[in-house]
């Protein structure tokens, strides 16, 4: 079954996460971006951080380089949605360093992370296949009670899209039946990233390549390599769907949950 064609407008790139917390969030992230300065600086007395410049982060989040008194350096998140910090918190003691960045502390309600800096934390122009077979590997683990189902998460999306106009109905309606089809085939039950492409993705000294910015759920594996795959729209989708064929994954399971990523984006 193929995806169907139909008008699509391109998916932007917000300017900063700010812009991008008032349009979604409205009033209620208005309100958390004025008080971001005060959370930050709550959060860096008690941790005792010497805050540095913001990084590029997630779209509802803040990121900043941050030291802490031994020297070491750290990277301190706040996110606008506290909910979707508890997931993430979940899915990075799961992971416990491995393939992600070590979890140092946190504030469930102040919604905020205090990370391990990646270095040296340069995003891979383009992953090898062999790096993200493993990387797959080390993250598609047992996962941790209380994360949301892959199905429900990526219908979510789809809606998004539509109501954003980045999907038309008919692509919405093929997506939906296709994620309700690979639901019914076997598949394992796992941890899954929920965002694996190159923008979440950095060269780590230490074990290669590292991933973060997750949107953990539970559900199919393959839904993170198909994201990679898809690559937001990047050329060279299938000679990336081929590789990871090579090194033993589904290639129609692969490339369904490419398709699907391409319609929600």
């Amino acid at each position: 079954m193929m995806l169907p064609m139909a008008h699509r407008q391109p998916e932007t790139v917000e300017p900063g996460f700010r812009a991008f917390v008032a349009r979604t969030l409205g009033e209620q992230g208005r309100s958390w971006i004025a008080a971001l300065p005060e959370i930050q600086a709550t959060l860096a007395a008690r941790w005792r951080l010497e805050l540095g410049r913001e990084l590029p982060g997630g779209l509802l989040s803040c990121v900043r380089a941050a030291r802490l008194p031994d020297g070491t350096r750290a990277v301190l998140k706040v996110a606008a949605s506290p909910q979707r910090t508890r997931y993430e918190v979940a899915a990075l003691r799961a992971w416990g360093g491995v393939g992600a960045p070590a979890l140092l502390e946190t504030d469930d309600e102040l919604g905020a992370l205090l990370l391990e800096r990646i270095a040296p934390g340069t995003h891979p122009v383009s992953a090898q296949p062999g790096a993200i077979a493993s990387l797959s590997n080390v993250l598609g683990i047992a996962p941790p009670p209380g994360l949301p189902r892959l199905d429900e998460a990526v219908r979510l999306r789809i809606q998004r899209a539509l109501d954003e106009g980045r999907a038309s109905e008919v692509q919405a309606s093929w997506a939906r039946a296709k994620i309700g089809e690979l639901e019914r085939m076997p598949h394992p039950i796992c941890l899954v990233h929920g965002d694996l492409d190159e923008r979440n993705l950095l060269e780590c000294s230490r074990r290669g390549l590292c991933a973060i910015d997750p949107l953990p759920c539970v559900g199919d594996p393959a839904y993170d390599a198909g994201t990679w795959v898809h690559g937001n729209r990047r050329p060279g989708r299938r000679a990336r769907l081929d590789a990871l064929v090579a090194l033993g994954f589904d290639r129609a399971r692969v490339r369904d949950w490419a398709a699907v990523v391409a319609v929600h984006g």
